[in-house]
């Protein structure tokens, strides 16, 4: 017996206040070309266009600014936002989640059986690779199993685990296996990690790294020059009818906050992805522009290295969590935009979080005492990686170098580009590191490829069998509720011994121009919506 699944479903704990809001940081008058807020958030936060007028026009290319590009752009094997950001205009998967809805993608339909550990896809027939070739059930299957073989070094393959097989019944039908139920398992399938990729261009020299992409999103890469420059045309056969509106999309990249804050005033690009705090402000008082955003989906943390003295010690990690000033820390390098992070990765409005701190104000005193119990009264030296071009991440950096001095730990902090640190971190050369992670569309991706064993973004191994035991049974608990209550459980251990700091949740701003029409931001996060931008002109 088989029980259907609708091609519009509420994905299970996915759906978050879209608003994590902006605390801080001075707020302007809503009189810049934004409009009012929109399903009942505050005015500090906009999802979507609201003066959109007429039908959208087809054509033109819309230029986009983003402060670094991706060092790796295969969709198995990414983890840089930016990346996402890039490969949702070139892949498609299955389903595609928005706003924590499932809808169909390459998947027109599916089943599930009655006990949960089958799952049935039913391909459209109108979606064709960027190279011609219509996308089969054997591609699905091959995609999946790529993911899942420990020679692609999927950061995510441990989300994975549970789907046992992946078989093509016939050209559009796919039979995808479960060893138990899976609650996230359709919001996995729908991120641009689960993409469906072109075999002949995975297994060809460059495979999905380089200048031709494996994908059948709207948007195929036209040319590529690497640190500088991605253009992305219309891809002419894309399912679907009428999308999308532009001829293409043009990214460049530049890592300095100035000079893009430039770009963007003097119409040089017509998108500006994410500016940096100390310009959101005026850039918000421009009347020449609109902006968009305000909620959360970058978290900020300090990664300590677990495999290595002294941070094995978790009453090491422990002082340093409790010597650091997260609102101290939120307010100089992110102009106060975003939310302090003062338990686990899970800011407190989202599915499966903490609602209490569990760190207020630092206390130094018991962070002390802590260090002298586990053998350093005089602290210690240790050395912060940040990558150098991220200056907001540098600001963190500093301020917590100078938290960290109080209770004796002399931080050096190392400035490194960010295919040095990407290295570093993979082989575990890092004692401490400032970085942050994107929030994912569902807990258990974020949670198993970061803190689980084995994860691809578990740097420096840390382990924790009753934080794994936790994570594995949330994956196949349908009870929403009692899948909340796994989390929570699992993120007081993450905050109380986990291996990272978390700082804050930083708030999201676009800035456009005024005639860049029909933005539909989801701050789950996705970037698919960009299909459906138009422009005025």
């Amino acid at each position: 017996m088989r029980t259907r699944i609708f091609t519009r479903v509420l994905a299970v704990g996915v759906v978050a206040t879209l608003a994590a809001g902006c605390s801080g940081g001075g707020e302007p008058p809503n009189s810049n070309g934004g409009g009012s807020s929109n399903d009942g958030l505050s005015s500090n936060v906009r999802l979507e266009d609201d003066t959109q007028a007429g039908t959208p026009k087809p054509g033109g290319r819309l230029r986009v600014m983003i402060r670094l590009d991706a060092n790796e752009l295969d969709p198995h094997r990414m983890s840089e936002t930016s990346a996402f950001v890039i490969n949702e205009q070139i892949y498609e998967s299955l389903v595609q989640s928005y706003r924590g809805e499932i809808k169909p993608a390459i998947a027109e339909s599916w089943e599930q059986s009655a006990d949960g550990t089958s799952l049935t896809f039913k391909l459209r027939d109108n979606a064709f690779f960027h190279s011609g070739r219509k996308v089969t059930a054997a591609d699905v299957k091959y995609s999946i199993e790529r993911i899942k073989d420990p020679a692609t070094r999927a950061p995510r393959a441990r989300s994975y685990e549970g789907i046992t097989s992946v078989e093509a019944r016939d050209e559009r039908t796919v039979e995808m296996k479960l060893a138990k139920p899976n609650a996230a398992i359709l919001t996995l399938l729908s991120t641009a990690a689960s993409s469906v990729v072109d075999r002949t261009v995975a297994e060809a020299p460059g495979g999905l790294n380089g200048s031709v992409d494996g994908g059948s999103g709207p948007f195929k890469i036209a040319s590529r020059v690497t640190g500088q420059a991605i253009k992305l045309d219309k891809h002419d056969k894309y399912w679907e009818q009428g999308v999308p509106y532009l001829d293409g999309m043009d990214f460049t990249f530049n890592p300095d906050d100035n000079a893009r804050a430039a770009a963007i005033r003097s119409g040089t690009v017509d998108f500006l992805w994410r500016p940096a705090p100390e310009f959101i402000d005026a850039l918000k008082r421009d009347e020449k522009l609109k902006w968009y955003g305000g909620s959360g989906s970058l978290s900020l943390h300090v990664r300590l290295n677990t495999s290595k003295a002294p941070y094995d010690n978790v009453k090491v990690r422990q002082a340093i969590y409790l010597a650091l000033d997260r609102q101290e820390i939120l307010n100089v390098a992110n102009s106060g935009f975003g939310t302090p992070l003062n338990a686990g990765y899970l800011p407190p409005d989202r599915f499966g979080a903490l609602t209490e701190p569990i760190y207020n104000k630092p206390d130094i005193e018991k962070a002390k005492s802590l260090l002298a119990e586990a053998g350093f009264p005089n602290g210690f030296e240790a050395k912060l990686m940040v990558i150098a071009t991220s200056a907001f991440q540098v600001r963190s950096a500093e301020v917590e170098q100078q938290q960290l001095a109080k209770i004796g730990i002399k931080v050096t902090i190392e400035s490194v580009e960010s295919t040095i640190a990407d290295s570093r971190t993979k082989s575990g050369d890092f004692d401490m590191y400032q970085s942050g992670f994107g929030l994912t569309y569902d807990p258990d991706e974020r949670f198993s490829a970061s803190f689980l064993k084995g994860g691809g973004l578990n740097y420096g191994n840390w382990t924790d069998p009753e934080y794994e035991n936790l994570i594995v049974q949330a994956r196949s608990e349908l009870d929403k509720d009692k899948r909340a209550a796994l989390y929570q459980q699992a993120e007081k251990i993450l905050a109380e011994r986990g291996p990272v700091a978390m700082t804050f949740l930083n708030a999201d701003f676009d800035v456009v121009q005024k005639d860049v029409m029909g933005y539909q931001g989801d701050p789950t996060p996705t970037y698919r919506f960009y299909r459906n931008i138009w422009l005025d002109r």
